[in-house]
């Protein structure tokens, strides 16, 4: 269906229909003891959530995307923001009554620098016209007076939740924040199997050559062979260097004379392959095709007793030398990306990994070493793993879906995800460790901690307010989230 946009003018007709209804701060909607919050600041925090909603890629701009059911209750996604919204006003609206019984007052310094900011929108946004920003923030369903109302509001939170539990809850004890992580946190595990690479000179095995390097780490021309690891074989490279060699994990399978095994999994025919994720061959009589030209015949022998072969692969120094990459136009590595055959091996890789590593959190830590494609991530960002509180990160970060899919594990469990532009992430979730929060090598993870607690806290100590907050029903019945453009700045 073709996206529609909301129509600007109905907003606009609406928020002066409502303005009108009570001079400018316009008509209360939520009354709690002395305080009063009016249906026009509803809507401008209607549309900040829809302008959040917009920065995380949701469509909110379709009329679809409002009437699509969430729930088994008939709940569209238009009711289920809009309740969300509400119901955070009437959470802030039972935390006034408490500002007021505490005799809070703002400091003459903070309603200036309120009126100081509004002046600088007046200035810089509406060019010095009053009428031009209300003509902006009408948009919102707000005007000037609503968005100073808003930004009281607001102010005031602030100044309870300092005098409740300190600046950035300096007085809750690490007691109560240890408490917190770990009833709310979930901390887990991640590896890549990329789908691409950056691109580098391959020899005849498809395998990256390794260069010798001088002092100042430059490549030589000559290549990196390792002389301890290798054999020594009759041949020599362009450089008249001896070629070194040794064998692969790899089977020699004879694809000249050989036919592919086929086997049957659900109805389906698809390619038999062996451990090393090849595709097996087989002769003509079902008996393997090993390349008795290309391989070398090892002591192991197979189910048929036929002798088996492995493939020759030259031994670079990968300790001693350096891949040779290629370029783009800008200088940077140049990507290049897996053929689906080679994706559908990196793909049995991290299934393996994913079914030996159940419940088994060190060998995971080896297998990272070992197969992770950005181990700098971990190294760098999440030396400890990841940690995680429903509902911190936007829809349109991978760190959303990894949340999202951690928090419906056990721990110990793991889960493949397919990325179509990273690869396979293996997600694994590990046990929570104590007091995670309070190290300085895990703190990216948790800036947003004693937010939450004070958050929580002061929902859980104005609870029994609510009861004095109530709301103009028929009112509220008028506004939704599709009413207002979505806002991103007010």
């Amino acid at each position: 269906m073709k996206k529609k946009l909301i129509s600007l003018l109905a907003c606009l007709l609406v928020a002066l229909l409502l303005l009108a209804g009570c001079a400018s701060h316009g008509k209360t909607l939520i009354t709690a003891g002395d305080e009063k919050i009016s249906v026009n600041v509803f809507q401008l925090y209607l549309s900040r959530m829809k302008g959040t909603l917009a920065a995380a890629n949701y469509p909110v701009n379709d009329e679809t995307f409002w009437a699509t059911y969430v729930d088994l209750n008939n709940q569209t996604q238009n009711e289920y923001f809009t309740n969300q919204v509400f119901e955070g006003l009437r959470q802030i609206a039972a935390a006034l009554v408490l500002y007021d019984e505490l005799g809070l007052r703002l400091d003459k310094s903070e309603e200036d620098a309120i009126d100081a900011w509004i002046d600088e929108l007046i200035e810089e946004v509406g060019g010095g016209s009053k009428s031009q920003l209300n003509s902006i923030l009408a948009a919102y369903g707000a005007n000037v007076t609503v968005l100073k109302d808003a930004a009281i509001i607001e102010a005031k939170i602030a100044q309870l939740k300092d005098h409740l539990y300190g600046e950035n809850g300096a007085l809750i004890s690490e007691t109560v924040k240890e408490q917190f992580y770990q009833d709310t946190y979930y901390r887990g595990q991640q590896m890549l199997i990329a789908n691409y690479y950056h691109d580098h000179e391959k020899d005849g095995d498809g395998r990256m050559r390794y260069y010798q390097t001088d002092e100042d780490g430059h490549l030589k021309a000559q290549i990196a062979y390792d002389t301890e690891k290798g054999t020594a074989t009759a041949e020599q490279d362009k450089n008249g260097d001896t070629v070194y060699r040794k064998l692969a994990d790899a089977i020699a399978y004879d694809t000249v004379n050989g036919e592919i095994a086929y086997e049957t999994v659900d109805g389906l025919q698809i390619k038999r392959r062996d451990e090393a994720g090849d595709v097996i061959y087989l002769t003509q009589d079902g008996r393997i095709a090993y390349d008795t030209v290309n391989g070398k015949m090892t002591e192991e022998v197979d189910e048929h007793g036929d002798a088996v072969y492995k493939k020759w692969i030259i031994a670079y120094d990968t300790k001693n030398g350096a891949p040779k990459y290629y370029y783009d136009a800008k200088g940077k590595n140049k990507i290049a990306y897996y053929s689906p055959d080679e994706m559908e091996k990196r793909l049995l890789v991290a299934e393996r990994i994913a079914k030996d590593c159940k419940g088994k959190e060190a060998l995971f830590a080896e297998y990272m070493k070992e197969f992770s494609d950005n181990l700098s991530f971990n190294e760098n960002f999440a030396p400890n793993g990841m940690y995680f509180s429903a509902g911190t990160y936007t829809t349109d970060t991978v760190f959303y879906t990894f949340s999202t899919e951690l928090a419906k594990l056990e721990i110990g469990d793991l889960v493949i995800l397919e990325d179509p532009e990273a690869g396979y992430y293996i997600l694994m979730r590990t046990a929570l460790d104590t007091g995670a929060w309070a190290k300085e090598e895990n703190k990216r993870w948790f800036g947003t901690l004693p937010g939450l607690v004070v958050e929580y806290m002061l929902q859980q100590r104005t609870a029994s307010y609510l009861e004095q907050v109530t709301f103009d029903e028929a009112l509220k019945k008028t506004v939704d989230i599709t009413m207002v453009a979505a806002n991103n700045y007010y």
